[in-house]
Parts: structure tokens; sequence; C-alpha cells
């Protein structure tokens, strides 16, 4: 949820709370802060961003043509961290909805899990979740 809410409003008051704070952190810098270079400059200075990584620099470094944001390169730390946070995300809400006496519909978890993995967006599980429901 704090993902959402710092795409809808960046100047949020309130503190993520020990959880959220990797994610909040990360969508706060592609937001606020990145830097974006040309594929042209990606390519030339490839070696100079991984060796930055390597000393232990965080900050994402967006890629795409004539400066407009395509990619985002992230150490891989930051990278499993980000997924580490999604999955467990997910375990929590399916315990939730487990400790209700409930249990997702495989076709559920298929959406859900396509999630995990990243191969759909946040909107796009939302949206495929409602046509599910909304079928029966």
């Amino acid at each position: 949820m704090i993902v959402i809410d710092a795409f809808r409003n960046p100047h949020r008051t309130t503190q993520p709370n020990e959880g959220q704070a990797i994610v909040y952190t990360f969508v706060y810098t592609f937001v606020m802060l990145i830097e974006t270079l040309s594929v042209r400059e990606a390519r030339d200075q490839l070696s100079c961003m991984l060796e930055r990584f390597r000393r232990g620099d965080r900050t994402p470094v967006g890629v795409g043509s004539h400066r407009k944001t395509e990619a985002v390169m992230v150490p891989v730390e930051v990278f499993e961290e980000l997924t580490t946070e999604r999955v467990r995300s997910l375990e929590q809400a399916m315990g939730s909805i487990r400790a209700e006496g409930l249990e997702p519909s495989p076709d559920a978890e298929a959406i859900v899990e396509r999630w995990t993995r990243g191969e759909i967006t946040t909107a796009q599980m939302r949206e495929l979740g409602r046509r599910l429901h909304t079928a029966r």
C-alpha cells in the first residue's frame, strides 16, 4: 500500500513501517531523484556503474532513449530486496485470507504468482482479479 501512496502523494508525511521502508525508499528515489542516462551513455559508462554498485552505491540509474527512463538498473541486492518484499507481501495476504477460513482459488493464486514473478504489473493483477470475481 505504501508504494501506491508514494506515487499518489510523494510528500506523504506518515512514516512507513520497517517492512515497507525498502520499497518506500526505492519508490521515493525513483520518483524524485533518479538519474537517467541515454542508451549510449549507459553503454559507455556501464563498467563505471557496476563499480559504483560494487562499492555499495544503491542509487538506481535510469536508461532510455532521449533521457526518457525506460529501464532502471539497480544493484542485485536492491533487486533481491524488492522481490523478497513482494513475496513477503503475498505471503501475508494469503495468510490473512486463510486466517479467515477462506482459500484462494487456483485462478487467483495463478494471477498473484505472475505478479510475484514480475510478469504483470500491480494494475494488471488487480484488473485480472476484478475480472475473475465479476465473471462468477
